[in-house]
């Protein structure tokens, strides 16, 4: 697979990066959530103990369900899954356009993506800084900022 190609499967036509999102079992939140159910092994036997100590452990059962569903992930990415955000028609209108990003869509200027209002702002930002920057720049650029 080349570069680009790499590139574009990790970098959804929104600008998310699959690689780095909490439902993509390959990344690092899915990765370090198998780690850290592994490190606890069977502490959810022990839980209800150290939960006369720490009534915080009384919702150890409800942590580790969380922890067990990031670390299983339900999707590979956008272009390649299922997102988890399942409304999304993102992926499906760039598809259409024959596009692989928003920003290359003759029109993205004037267009409504149907995203909650946080996520619509953050998929414009997106767009327009891979437009400025180039996908090779702008997928290190996510690489390196928090992701939540």
């Amino acid at each position: 697979m080349t570069e680009e190609a790499a590139l574009q499967e990790r970098i959804a036509p929104c600008g998310l990066d699959c690689g780095r999102c909490l439902d993509n079992p390959d990344s690092p939140i899915g990765r370090l959530s198998r780690e850290l159910a592994r490190e606890l092994g069977g502490f959810g036997q022990r839980a209800a103990f150290f939960a006369r100590l720490d009534p915080v452990f009384d919702a150890y059962a409800a942590f580790e369900g969380v922890l067990e569903r990031l670390g299983k992930g339900g999707c590979s990415g956008c272009r390649t899954g299922n997102c988890l955000l399942g409304d999304c028609r993102v992926k499906d209108c760039t598809r259409e356009r024959g596009v692989g990003y928003c920003f290359q869509c003759p029109d993205f200027a004037g267009c409504d993506p149907g995203l909650p209002p946080g996520l619509a702002e953050r998929w414009r930002d997106n767009n327009r800084r891979m437009a400025e920057m180039g996908l090779a720049a702008y997928a290190a650029w996510q690489a390196g900022r928090p992701r939540y």
